[in-house]
Order: C-alpha cells, then structure tokens, then sequence
C-alpha cells in the first residue's frame, strides 16, 4: 500500500498540484494508497508516524522539499518500507541525490511502481535530545548560521537566497572552537565551518563535500581552517560547483563516527537538530529508495 506525505505549502500550493497527479495515476492502475495533508509540521508528523505504525504501507512518496523527505526518513529508517520525492521545496537535494529532480510525476510513478528500491546510507545523530536520521548533510559553524538565516528568508528564493543569507551572516561571525573526535582521532581547534556529508549538496544544489558518496558507508567531512572574511567570502561562493576544494585552509577527512563539541548548533537536511554536543555514526544501507 502507497503513503502520500503533502507538504501543502511547498512551491505556493505546486506540492498540491503535483500530489493531485500521482493521485490520479494510483486510482487509474487501481492502487491502494493513502494520503497525509495537513497545516503543520507538527500535525503531519503526527499522523504520519501513527500510518506508518500500523504496517499497513511499503511505500512513502514525499510531496515538498527536503524538510519533508527528513521527517518521513525519520520512521521508516532500517524498515521494510521504500520512500521516494517528488519535489517541490526549495532545495530538493535528497532528489537530486536519488535523480528524481527534474522528472515528472509520471515518470516518478513508474519507477516506483515497476521497479525494486535500493539502499544508501544515512546520518544517525545522537545527543541529549535523542536521535535524528538526515540523509545529505549535516552542517554546524558558518555554513549552519547561513542555513538558519536562508530558512527565514522569504524572497528571493533558491540560490539567491543562500548568498543574501551568506553576505549577511558574515558581517558578525567569528571562527569556533571545536573539540572533534573522527573515528578516534582527537581535534582541538578553531574551523569556521565543519560539514559531514552522506550526500554531495546541501541548500538547493551546494556541492559542499563533491565526491561524498551516500553508498561507501563513509561520511566526507569538511573542515575550514580561520581566514579572513574576505578569503571566507570567496570561498563560500564556490560551494556551488564544488570549485572551493582543494584549497589550503580546507581539509576533508574521511570516517565513520564523529563526536564534535563546542558552542554552537547542528542542521542536517536543512533542519534545526539540535545544539552542540552530538555524535554522529554512518549507518550503511539504512534507508530504502528508488534511483532515477
């Protein structure tokens, strides 16, 4: 049986539009589904675990962007249970990870309907609060003060808005000091910016680790070394198309667990996780989906 997630105010009412589509082709093939619709955050995620409890469903299609892809991967983690995205949020990173980004809802349909899902890698995020699943990657430092900046920003949308919030956020940022553990290696230092990547991009196409791979059960992690915010500004830009690596004050380290503390907060998948500290370990072949 087929669970729609809607995220009703994703693309101005899109998601709708596009959730009507996939509608029409399930009742057209005769499929069962069900569909989750409502004005919340709060009120979708509750009635999406209670569907998901039930063990009716095999299937999750995320209608939105990647806030709603992180909620839905949040209860069918290391389950029997595929999701796919047809997106229509502002970034749409976790489609363009699976190749669903520029297909259409017929085109969607039929891979999910036809063909096996696969598995890739995902975060486990553990602290005081819990844990958290993301998919694509976790930032804290500077590119974390952007990402919660770009969140509030209503206009302009997309890339734009990254680089409004980068311009903003560096007037007042200073470098943070970390205490970082990568699979038992200890780091005390100052980084302006600290990335794990599962996924290759982050806020609507950012290549911020361009070779992370969410299938090697390793994370790329991206440490940037202090610099002035003229060199920081150059650099950040470059983030787009993957052109700020190599550079000298960036080092990417490859592992599987990272404990990092300091005086700061964690977003992954664009979503607030939670203040600093955490610990976050690679889980291969956690997540079920379907490759375009």
């Amino acid at each position: 049986m087929w669970l729609l997630v809607v995220n009703s105010k994703a693309g101005k009412g899109r998601a709708s539009k596009l959730a009507g589509k996939f509608e029409v082709l399930l009742k057209s093939n005769n499929l069962p589904y069900e569909i989750i619709k409502k004005a919340t955050y709060e009120e979708t995620f509750s009635e999406y675990r209670l569907s998901i409890s039930s063990g009716k469903f095999e299937k999750v299609v995320a209608i939105g962007g990647d806030g709603l892809v992180n909620l839905c991967l949040q209860e069918v983690a290391e389950q029997n249970i595929g999701i796919s995205v047809i997106p229509a949020g502002t970034g749409n990173d976790f489609a363009r990870a699976v190749g669903s980004h520029k297909k259409s809802v017929n085109e969607i349909f039929n891979v999910v309907r036809s063909q096996d899902p696969t598995t890739i890698d995902l975060g486990l995020v553990t602290g005081a609060f819990g844990k958290r699943w993301y998919v694509q990657v976790l930032s804290t430092g500077f590119d974390a003060l952007v990402n919660n900046l770009a969140n509030r920003i209503n206009w302009p949308r997309g890339q734009m808005k990254y680089t409004l919030a980068t311009v903003l956020t560096l007037a007042r940022f200073k470098p943070i000091p970390y205490e970082l553990i990568i699979d038992g290696k200890q780091f005390k230092q100052d980084f302006m910016l600290l990335s794990v990547a599962n996924g290759e991009t982050y806020g609507g196409g950012m290549r911020i680790c361009p070779d992370a791979s969410n299938s090697d059960g390793i994370f790329d992690i991206l440490l940037v070394h202090p610099v002035s915010k003229i060199v920081l500004l150059s650099i950040f830009p470059k983030v787009f198309t993957g052109k700020h690596v190599p550079h000298p004050k960036i080092d990417i380290i490859r592992g599987k667990k990272v404990q990092i503390s300091a005086d700061a907060s964690a977003f992954a998948d664009g979503e607030f996780v939670s203040k600093l500290p955490i610990e976050i370990t690679n889980v291969k072949n956690a997540l079920k989906t379907w490759l375009m």
